[in-house]
């Protein structure tokens, strides 16, 4: 293999894992924007699901003032995990070998929506209780399919494979 061969999969790999990353935090955003419309129209305030997220590594104490670090940290850490979430949703269409069509859009749902129940019934009871306990099951559902239809469709426009 000559070096510009080399060099273009490497870009061409690099690529697919940006655009998968990317389509994890577009996802993310449409999944927080979500949430804080549910929490805006039941009384909660805007900020509630960030500072729920936030409360991960703050504790009750991030539901206390909706300051501007524990806004930073709970916006953070919630598209650092949809990059992380995005990545692993193109490994696993490759490993499935789920052909690039509209099927992605439903696969999208439904990695999203097990996504959902890893969080609310495993993860979140142990890593961050108030969040499991302060939304509403079927909007952390919605939310969730949300993401996961966001990230399908980012993923299918841009057409990247890892």
């Amino acid at each position: 293999m000559t070096n510009t061969h080399v060099n273009t999969l490497t870009r061409s790999s690099m690529q697919a894992w940006i655009a998968a990353a990317g389509g994890g935090i577009v996802g993310a955003i449409a999944m927080a924007m979500w949430a804080m419309m549910i929490a805006l129209l039941s009384g909660m305030g805007i900020w509630t699901p960030v500072q729920l997220i936030a409360a991960t590594w703050f504790g009750p104490a991030a539901m206390m003032h909706a300051t501007v670090g524990v806004i930073m940290v709970g916006l953070i850490t919630h598209m650092m995990m949809g990059a992380v979430l995005g990545v692993i949703f193109v490994m696993v269409l490759g490993m499935l070998r789920i052909s690039a069509g509209p099927a992605r859009l439903a696969w999208g749902v439904l990695f999203g929506l097990i996504v959902w129940v890893v969080n609310q019934f495993v993860l979140l009871p142990i890593v961050d209780p108030m969040m499991a306990s302060h939304m509403a099951p079927w909007a952390f559902a919605m939310g969730h399919a949300v993401f996961g239809l966001v990230l399908a469709a980012f993923v299918l426009r841009t057409r990247q494979t890892i």
